[in-house]
């Protein structure tokens, strides 16, 4: 009977190590994206689900993000299947039995708990989390082992016994998950390294950058009619950034095009394309409208494309995204103060939204982002080259952008930039 249990114990282990394994990339991606920001084994027809997850209110229970919460539970199911593996034949038998009605009663809790996130996940989530997936399936393998160990087993129930062999392993289960946060934290915090003024990308490394850029995707994007511009029109770097107006990475990646801008200026030209991800105004998302997020998106989108035809535009599209930052709607009333703001005549606009002009627009770039094969946002496009899915590295993103103006003006830059910056 011992050897039979424990090739269920050492069975569940290694499950609840791949579940630990799960968690720790779904940490990663939530709380640290800076420093995982591949979308490998989170993509659905080109949209990360994970982040789709982890830049919305539910990625969170009181402030806490799930991932972590689902990181000490697994941890925890580990070390108690790892006890009962290694301690089975020790000790009184009635201990080894409160262990197994503990993994039972903890593995029924995350059958609970993941029904109610595979709920969540898949009806209000635009693309469902991959990576949680995997987990709900890690999670009922384990119920199935407990379930089985147990009625092998037929433990008595002494609660006394189970709550304190249980609070016990998961306080163990935290101080592990919490260390492995830490690591986190450390590495994040060095990650974060701004770039230093004055920091250029030495010339020897500049054709490193540009053999890496020029083995990216290329992409065929027209600008021929787009009016949702910032910088030089005449400018020889390109960039395309696909956005939508309640995204926390497109509001870090427009900081980013800013410092672009002021690194390099008279040489860039960026193009604001709207991808807003919601249905009410955006053909290509499947999912039905989330309200009130679907009339908030599509007003940022119809107000933008309008707010093109100004030459304010740019102060406008800046103050469109600060709304996020202070946690406004992004409905009428705003839209008219900003307006009123910068300059851009509230009533020709609120016209403009209202029209079918608006959503033409608005099609011509969901139309275009489809033409690339991209469906997520932010999504930025440099000279006809797909650079990043989601924020880009900011020292890599710039330091690109200084190879690019070096291999078009030499050192001559390099001095420019230098004596500007005296």
């Amino acid at each position: 009977m011992y050897r039979k249990n424990k090739i269920y114990y050492l069975i569940g282990l290694i499950i609840s190590f791949i579940g630990i394994v799960l968690s720790i990339l779904l940490v990663c991606k939530h709380v640290f994206p800076e420093i995982c920001s591949s979308s490998l084994g989170c993509t659905i027809e080109g949209v990360d689900g994970c982040k789709e997850l982890a830049e919305s209110d539910y990625s969170k229970i009181f402030g806490i993000p799930i991932a972590y919460l689902g990181l000490i539970y697994y941890i925890f199911l580990a070390l108690l299947f790892g006890i009962s593996y290694f301690k089975e034949q020790e000790g009184n038998p009635q201990i080894n039995h409160t262990r197994i009605l503990l993994l039972f009663y903890a593995t029924i809790f995350g059958i609970i708990f993941d029904s109610i996130l595979g709920y969540i996940n898949f009806t209000k989530l635009i693309v469902p989390c991959l990576l949680c997936v995997y987990t709900y399936f890690i999670t009922l393998a384990l119920f199935v082992i407990s379930l089985v160990l147990k009625n092998r087993n037929k433990p008595e129930e002494n609660y006394f016994t189970l709550l304190q062999q249980g609070l016990t392993i998961f306080g163990i289960a935290i101080i592990i998950a919490t260390l492995i946060l830490g690591i986190y934290y450390i590495k994040a915090k060095s990650y974060k390294t701004e770039i230093v003024e004055g920091e250029l990308l030495p010339p020897e490394k500049v054709q490193e950058y540009l053999r890496d850029f020029y083995a990216l995707k290329s992409v065929q994007l027209s600008t021929e009619g787009i009016k949702t511009i910032e910088g030089n029109p005449e400018g020889y770097i390109v960039i395309h950034k696909f956005a939508d107006f309640l995204c926390p990475h497109c509001l870090h990646t427009t900081y980013i095009l800013k410092k672009a801008l002021e690194r390099w200026p008279g040489r860039i030209v960026i193009y604001y394309r709207q991808f807003p991800l919601d249905s009410t105004c955006n053909p290509d998302i499947k999912a039905p409208p989330r309200k009130p997020y679907g009339d908030w998106r599509c007003n940022g989108s119809q107000a933008a494309v309008c707010a093109g035809e100004y030459p304010q535009f740019p102060e406008f599209y800046h103050e469109l995204f600060s709304l996020q930052e202070q946690q406004l709607p992004i409905d009428l009333e705003q839209l008219e103060r900003i307006s009123n703001n910068v300059g851009i005549p509230w009533n020709k606009l609120y016209a403009c939204m209202t029209s079918p002009i608006a959503q033409r627009r608005i099609n011509r770039d969901v139309q275009d982002a489809k033409s690339i094969e991209i469906d997520s946002t932010p999504t930025i496009v440099v000279n006809n080259k797909l650079v990043s899915r989601g924020t880009p590295d900011e020292r890599y993103f710039l330091h690109l952008l200084d190879a690019l103006v070096y291999e078009k003006e030499g050192q001559s830059a390099y001095e420019e930039y230098k004596q500007r910056k005296k």
